[in-house]
C-alpha cells in the first residue's frame, strides 16, 4: 500500500533544485580535494560540517531532502531490481551503521583531516555503496535508513523539531522502512526504533539506546583530541571509546536512580550531545580559520542556545505528552 503526500507545486521544484544543486557539488568536492586539498577540507570540515548538527534540531527533513547520497540511492533504484528489506537485513545494517559511525569520525583525527585524496576516495566509495544497496533493496530502506552512520544523530537530534518541515523526497510513500522512518514521521521514529525497549530502562541495551547514551562523552572524547598521524589512532580510538564507557555509564546511573522516563533522557542527551558538539566546535574552527576569540565565543553561543532553546521547548511538552509509550 502506498501513502500519497500532498505537496506543493512550488515546493517540488524548490527541494528538486536543492538536491540537483547538492549532487552537483560532488564531483567539484571530490576534484577539489585532488587539487588543492588544503582549501577543500577547511571549507567542509569547518564550515559546512559544523552546521548539520543545528539543521537536524531545526528539522532533520531539510538535509534528508538535499544529501547527495540519498540521492544516489533513490538512483539506484532504477538500476537493479530492487526488493523488499528483510527485517534481518535492515537490523544488521543499522547496527553496522552504528559501527561505521564510531570507526569512521575518529578517523578525523588521523586521516580525513588532513588527508584529501584519502577522503575523495572515501566519498566516492560510499557513494558507490549507497547507490548499489538502492539497487538492491527498495527505495532508500537500506542505505538512507539503515546503514547511514547519520541516521542515529538525525534520529536523536530530530526528536522533538523545532520547525515542521514537509519531507522533500517520497512524494508517494510505500512504506519500504514499516518502523522507524524519520522521512515517514519524524517524532515517532526514534520511538518506533527503540520498540518495547522504550517503555523501561531496557532501552539502554538496545543498540540505538546504547549509541545515543554514548554520545555526549564520545564528543567530548574526540573534542578533547589532536589531529596526528596514522600511528595516533590507537589513542584516538580509545579516547573515544573510553568517553563512549564513561558516558553510557552516567546515563545509566542517572536513569536508574533517579528513574528518568525514556523520552525526557533521550531528550537530555541529546541536549548533553549537542552543546558539547558546539563547546569544541567554536575554538577548532576559530583556529583553522584563524580567526579571533570572538570567533569562537559567537559559535559556542549560537550553537549552545539554539540546543538550550531546543532543550526547553522538548521539556515544555512542545511534542505529544507520553508519545515514546504511546507509539
Amino acid at each position: 500500500m502506498s501513502h500519497v503526500v500532498v505537496t506543493v507545486p512550488g515546493q517540488r521544484r524548490l527541494w528538486s533544485a536543492a538536491r540537483w544543486a547538492a549532487i552537483g557539488a560532488v564531483p567539484l568536492l571530490l576534484a577539489w580535494l585532488l587539487w588543492r586539498p588544503e582549501a577543500a577540507l577547511t571549507t567542509l570540515w569547518y564550515l559546512v560540517v559544523p552546521i548539520l548538527p543545528a539543521t537536524f534540531f531545526l528539522t532533520p527533513a531539510l538535509w534528508r531532502g538535499i544529501c547527495p547520497l540519498a540521492t544516489l540511492n533513490e538512483w539506484g533504484n532504477r538500476i537493479g531490481r530492487p526488493r523488499p528489506l528483510p527485517a534481518s537485513v535492515a537490523t544488521a545494517l543499522g547496527v553496522g551503521g552504528l559501527v561505521l559511525f564510531h570507526l569512521m569520525v575518529p578517523a578525523r583525527r588521523f586521516l580525513f583531516n588532513e588527508q584529501g585524496t584519502v577522503l575523495a576516495a572515501t566519498i566516492a566509495a560510499v557513494g558507490a555503496l549507497a547507490l548499489a544497496l538502492g539497487a538492491l533493496f527498495e527505495v532508500r530502506s537500506a542505505f538512507c535508513n539503515a546503514l547511514c552512520p547519520v541516521l542515529p544523530v538525525e534520529l536523536l537530534y530530530g526528536q522533538q523539531p523545532l520547525v515542521r518541515v514537509t519531507r522533500g523526497r517520497c512524494a508517494t510513500c510505500t512504506t519500504c522502512t514499516p518502523r522507524g522512518c524519520i522521512d515517514l514521521a519524524q517524532s515517532r521514529a526514534l520511538p518506533q526504533v527503540l520498540g518495547a525497549s522504550r517503555r523501561s530502562a531496557a532501552w539502554l541495551a538496545h543498540p540505538f539506546g546504547l549509541f545515543w547514551a554514548a554520545l555526549p562523552g564520545f564528543i567530548i572524547g574526540y573534542g578533547l583530541l589532536t589531529d596526528g598521524p596514522l600511528a595516533s589512532a590507537p589513542t584516538v580510538y580509545l579516547t573515544t571509546l573510553g568517553g563512549s564507557l564513561l558516558s553510557v555509564a552516567v546515563v545509566a546511573v542517572a536513569v536508574l536512580t533517579l528513574r528518568i522516563p525514556t523520552e525526557m533522557a533521550l531528550v537530555l542527551v541529546a541536549a548533553a550531545a549537542g552543546m558539547a558538539y558546539y563547546w569544541f566546535a567554536g575554538p577548532t574552527i576559530s583556529r583553522e580559520l584563524g580567526a579571533g576569540i570572538a570567533l569562537s565565543h559567537g559559535i559556542r553561543g549560537l550553537g549552545i542556545g539554539l540546543v538550550a532553546f531546543w532543550l526547553w521547548r522538548s521539556l515544555a511538552g512542545r511534542g505529544k505528552a507520553g508519545e515514546l509509550q504511546s507509539a
